[in-house]
């Protein structure tokens, strides 16, 4: 059984592939499936035309996984997703001693952590622009952004670059990354899209429920009524038999279409990508977990005027309360035990 955010990659990934003339076989509840490519896709991607396709660690085949190379190289394929690059030269910098504020606002639950230092530093930011739709007996759509520190992975809520006076167009250069940006844009779009559509599926399953409630209570009836024509006059039990299965599968059938009629098919796109980059102050945190010193790096953001958090290793998600795990890598309260 694959888990809810390797479900989402295996969805965006299966698509972008059949979108750029790929073939994938793949199992609705395997952890595995198999690619064919175009040879210019498959180089791209650098692995064989007819390749195996998992969503687990893997020294062959294409792995899509929060961890793997696939995302890095999937962004050579939309070089005009990253037209837009912007920056904002002066900000104000927090100058006092910043040991208080990082005190407060983050928390190590197995470790001695202190701040060894803070350097004024320009950092970008990734504005991840989607779409997201939902198809079923009715349409829901909607367009948001998400927000990334391309050095720490963190995911923000900043205010759309756009709309600040200070923003100029910029040339930035080509960093290679260091995380795995796209699929933590991609899993973070795709929560949000979920807690977006809240309402409108809710509504659907409500609605869903009342449908199906008509139908069992419409097939009763029916039943109901042939039983009561038998009472009257005598009927051959193979008779009633046959006729109490054909209701019964009439309401199964019925009971599919319902079924399907309701299904949800969620569409999540990349659509535009923004680049800023902006003075940010890095705040140097030395954390020793079992004698072993390794050093973090957290930002006070110029634009929040506040410190972000640091993204979890192992789910991406943004946390305060920081875990380190055996490799000294960031674990969030949740992927603590693991």
């Amino acid at each position: 059984m694959i888990s809810a955010v390797e479900w989402r990659l295996r969805s965006f990934a299966g698509e972008f592939l059949e979108r750029q003339g790929g073939v994938i076989e793949w199992l609705e509840q395997q952890d595995a499936g198999y690619a064919v490519l175009p040879r210019p896709l498959a180089e791209i991607l650098e692995c064989p035309p007819d390749t195996p396709i998992t969503t687990k660690p893997a020294a062959e085949g294409l792995s899509i996984n929060l961890g793997s190379q696939f995302w890095e190289r999937v962004r050579r394929c939309f070089p005009a997703v990253s037209g837009l690059t912007l920056k904002i030269d002066a900000l104000y910098l927090k100058k006092s001693s910043m040991d208080e504020p990082v005190a407060r606002a983050f928390g190590f639950s197995n470790a001695r952590a202190r701040v060894s230092g803070a350097l004024p530093e320009r950092v970008e930011y990734q504005y991840w622009y989607f779409t997201a739709g939902i198809e079923s007996d009715e349409r829901w759509d909607d367009v948001f952004r998400v927000v990334i520190n391309s050095r720490t992975g963190a995911v923000l809520d900043l205010p759309d670059p756009l709309t600040m006076a200070e923003v100029r167009v910029a040339e930035l250069a080509a960093v290679p990354p260091t995380i795995p940006i796209i699929p933590i844009a991609i899993g973070t779009a795709a929560r949000k899209a979920q807690d977006r559509a809240e309402t409108f599926v809710r509504r659907l399953e409500e609605r869903m429920r009342r449908d199906a409630q008509r139908l069992r209570e419409y097939y009763a009836a029916l039943l109901a009524e042939d039983t009561g024509r038998a009472r009257g006059s005598p009927v051959e039990p193979a008779v009633a038999q046959s006729r109490r299965k054909a209701v019964e599968l009439e309401l199964k059938r019925k009971t599919d279409e319902l079924r399907e009629r309701y299904t949800l098919r969620l569409a999540l796109r990349p659509v535009a990508l923004v680049r800023l980059e902006i003075p940010a102050l890095a705040v140097k945190i030395e954390a020793r977990h079992r004698g072993v010193q390794t050093d973090l790096t957290v930002y006070w953001n110029a634009l929040a005027k506040t410190l972000e958090p640091l993204a979890c290793a192992r789910c991406s998600n943004a946390t305060f309360a920081i875990h380190l795990a055996e490799d000294l890598s960031v674990r969030c309260p949740a992927c603590r035990a693991s």
